[in-house]
């Protein structure tokens, strides 16, 4: 539907449960789909936090058609081009971005930090007809009947209900929801941790302020840096092959650590870490692919259905995506046999499409952090690659409209 056509009445009631860049963007789909939405979230309080993401063209379009690009103006980064190093600094590759990439898919590339995305969408949520928020919500039990499901909730006042057409569960990687639809909670520790810092302008490296996507590629790590928030912060990330698991994305990260591992590095990569005021941390886990998400009024979006690395920097481009091809597939689908067959429509196209992106994010995990002479390999052979060998490899993420029948 396009943003000047006005959502029919809404009569179908969708419950959220999630309160995430996922669950707000989903109830934003919705809304314009003509549903009603609650979005029930466990936190008394929306915090902005985590770490810095990046928006691939699959996601802003979408975005856009909900007009929200000029939220973006003063809080993304629109990087020209991404600078692929070596750990010792010697640089291998730069694939173009920027305008480049925005002619060749219709949309930009952004990099925003997590929670000025979550927030945008936040505001934009409130503002909208039809969504209501109930915070302090922590999901303990599902009911459904054939004509609707009902949530179970513990609250500060007790227990609470809300029924609903529709429940959605939005609640990300140890999602509470998804063992009580019936699918199994269990996921694949990679043995591998993400470690986030983020950098004051002041006093991150000058090369790092600049407007691109750097990644450094080195024996069992890897780093990954760009500026955020309008270019007052630079986001830090490391990969590293380690064992260490726990619920959670901020476990604080010993700095030493760090610093010990990128001992051997280049100057501007050592500077970069030390740079970072502290870090934390998440365990990195992955998921295989299943043949559904949805078992009656109940269906998945983001990590809760589909966890994957962050080696294509798609988790929030495809929780995006969820929900923009969950609306565009429900349509005026509320009861009955109509919904059923939407949720199957919505099963089909989004597992196919997660399960090419997760088999992508594992491969490319494996390329980063190769040594010896696989490494050198892979070093040669960025070296020969055009600049726009990444838009080309990568068109079928890049180009893919969610809101498409095939969506």
């Amino acid at each position: 539907m396009p943003e000047d056509q006005p959502a029919p009445e809404a009569s179908r009631h969708a419950l959220i449960v999630g309160a995430g860049i996922g669950g707000l963007a989903t109830a934003l789909f919705l809304v314009r789909a003509g549903w009603r939405v609650t979005l029930a979230e466990r936190e008394a309080a929306l915090h902005e936090v985590g770490a810095g993401l990046q928006l691939s063209p699959n996601a802003t379009r979408l975005l856009a058609r909900l007009g929200m690009m000029a939220d973006f103006t003063d809080l993304a980064v629109r990087p020209q081009e991404m600078v692929v190093r070596r750990h010792d600094g010697q640089v291998l590759a730069r694939p173009v971005l920027g305008k480049q990439a925005e002619q060749r898919f219709g949309a930009p590339f952004l990099v925003i930090h997590r929670g000025d995305l979550q927030k945008v969408l936040r505001q934009r949520a409130e503002k909208a007809p039809g969504i209501e928020f109930r915070l302090g919500h922590r999901v303990t039990d599902l009911r459904e009947t054939d004509s609707e499901v009902t949530g179970i909730f513990d609250t500060a006042s007790g227990e609470k209900q809300i029924t609903a057409d529709l429940l959605i569960g939005a609640d990300g990687l140890w999602s509470r929801v998804r063992p009580l639809s019936g699918l199994s909670q269990a996921s694949q520790p990679q043995e591998k941790t993400a470690w986030r810092g983020l950098i004051p302008r002041e006093a991150a490296p000058i090369f790092a302020r600049e407007a691109k996507v750097n990644l450094w590629l080195g024996p069992n790590a890897h780093l990954v840096h760009y500026p955020v928030s309008g270019g007052e912060a630079v986001n830090v990330v490391a990969i590293i092959d380690e064992t260490w698991l726990e619920e959670g994305w901020n476990a604080p990260g010993d700095p030493d650590v760090l610093l010990r591992l990128f001992t051997n590095w280049g100057a501007d990569a050592r500077d970069l870490v030390a740079a970072s005021p502290g870090w934390n941390r998440w365990a990195l886990l992955d998921r295989a692919p299943e043949s559904r998400w949805s078992r009656g009024r109940i269906t998945l979006i983001g990590d809760a259905a589909h966890a994957m690395l962050p080696f294509l920097a798609q988790g929030a481009s495809q929780a995006i995506e969820d929900g923009a091809s969950l609306a565009a597939h429900l349509g005026a689908a509320g009861s009955g046999s109509r919904l059923a067959q939407a949720l199957r429509r919505y099963d089909r196209a989004r597992i196919t499409r997660t399960a090419r992106v997760q088999s992508g994010a594992r491969s490319q995990g494996r390329i980063f952090h190769l040594s010896g002479p696989l490494a050198l390999a892979r070093d040669m052979a960025l070296r020969l690659l055009p600049r726009n060998a990444a838009l080309e490899r990568f068109a079928w993420i890049y180009g893919h409209d969610a809101e498409s029948p095939r969506g």
